[in-house]
């Protein structure tokens, strides 16, 4: 018997075209993959009967008459292909397991401390996968594929992860990753950088799925960036997803790891912020926090600054006022039609989130004809990572050109 993988791969252009409305757009009618497609009546019976016989694609009921008889809705089906996404970032390590709708069926997610080298986190990683397996009640066999996230730099073509920053263990440089999980799993691997994942998520599946281009901001240790245009995503060199954040905003300004002064992330990371606020406390400015300085966490000052102490909104609407310049210059230069602000500094401070997009929207070039629209965090949330590398593995599969 032929492996949903191997069915996928083996569609014709045609028939992934069909599967790839039907995944999106279902529940849908035949009348309205007509009127997508142009594809006549008697060829689009052709091009579902393969779908249908192999289970990718059910009736699921009908929909309203626009006079005559009720329509037939068919969309993919819940049970038939499973996708593994892992969104691995400086701080957890998430596991989920999706359907081919991009639901997610499980998540099991595990702390990156100092003991989580590459070989243990991969080895936690699988031990997750497996535990989704039998909660759900499915074995591997039943999977497509898995999909990666990760924190770049990335040799996206071999799967290897190059010399990222900020891990807390040792040992994340020149990671062989797919090479790694494919053994681990016994499974087709794909990977990205974690923030193109959540920009795919989200166009496909979630807020930006009626929009041509979105931008997809992760504030929080570091400012990750994706960015889809045009429906394709915009790779930067050695796929590395903090580019924005080595935008120079001031040429004359802080030292940055990158060896720049003055940009975006010397500002508005989160261990930036924390670096601000601690020395204005040493220098005696008062806060409502009293934890001795060095225990203060970025979240105690989030809390604080919604609580409206006067030292936490002036170190976070700091940061947001420099972040959202960069941000306009950005929406300028790219013009997203959405702009995802997601990440742990916008999940826990209402207040930075707000600052950022209502300076951005003012200081956006030509803003009375700007149609951008925002979204807090995006439909997804916190999953949006590890959902976007579920459904890299379909698109990989149908041959999609986003991924180009």
């Amino acid at each position: 018997m032929d492996t949903i993988d191997g069915i996928l791969k083996g569609l014709n252009n045609e028939e992934k075209l069909v599967f790839d409305l039907i995944q999106k757009k279902g529940p849908i009618s035949k009348s309205e993959l007509i009127l997508i497609t142009g594809i006549k009546l008697s060829t689009l019976n052709r091009l579902m009967e393969p779908l249908e016989n192999a289970k990718l694609i059910l009736e699921i009921g009908t929909g309203e008459s626009s006079g005559g008889r009720k329509p037939a809705l068919y969309d993919v089906s819940r049970v038939t292909g499973y996708v593994i996404g892992i969104d691995i970032s400086r701080t957890y390590t998430q596991v989920i397991v999706s359907n081919l709708k991009a639901e997610i069926l499980c998540k099991v997610q595990f702390p990156m401390d100092e003991s989580c080298t590459p070989e243990i986190t991969f080895t936690k990683t699988a031990e997750a996968v497996k535990s989704c397996m039998l909660s759900i009640g499915i074995s591997l066999n039943e999977c497509i594929g898995a999909g990666i996230g990760t924190v770049g730099p990335l040799d996206r073509e071999k799967g290897v992860i190059l010399c990222p920053e900020n891990f807390p263990a040792p040992g994340w440089k020149d990671v062989p990753v797919k090479e790694l999980l494919q053994k681990e799993l016994g499974l087709p691997v794909f990977i990205d950088n974690g923030a193109n994942a959540a920009a795919l998520a989200e166009y496909l599946f979630g807020d930006g799925s009626n929009f041509k281009s979105l931008a997809y901001f992760n504030c929080g240790i570091g400012i990750r960036t994706g960015v889809i245009s045009s429906g394709v995503i915009v790779r930067t060199v050695n796929s590395t997803e903090d580019a924005f954040a080595h935008i120079v905003i001031d040429v004359d300004g802080e030292s940055c790891s990158c060896g720049n002064y003055g940009c975006i992330e010397c500002y508005c990371s989160i261990h930036s912020i924390l670096k601000k606020f601690r020395a204005e406390v040493k220098k005696g400015r008062y806060s409502v926090i009293t934890k001795p300085v060095e225990e203060i966490s970025y979240i105690d000052i989030c809390k604080a600054a919604e609580g409206n102490d006067s030292l936490s909104r002036e170190v976070l609407a700091g940061a947001a006022m420099i972040f959202a310049a960069g941000l306009a210059n950005y929406i300028n230069m790219l013009n997203p039609g959405m702009v995802v602000l997601s990440g742990p500094l916008v999940t826990n401070s209402n207040f930075f989130y707000d600052v950022c997009q209502e300076v951005a929207v003012k200081k956006i070039y030509m803003k009375e004809s700007n149609r951008t629209v925002f979204s807090k965090g995006g439909f997804f949330g916190d999953n949006a990572i590890a959902i976007g590398a579920a459904a890299m593995v379909v698109e990989y599969y149908l041959g999609s050109r986003v991924l180009e």
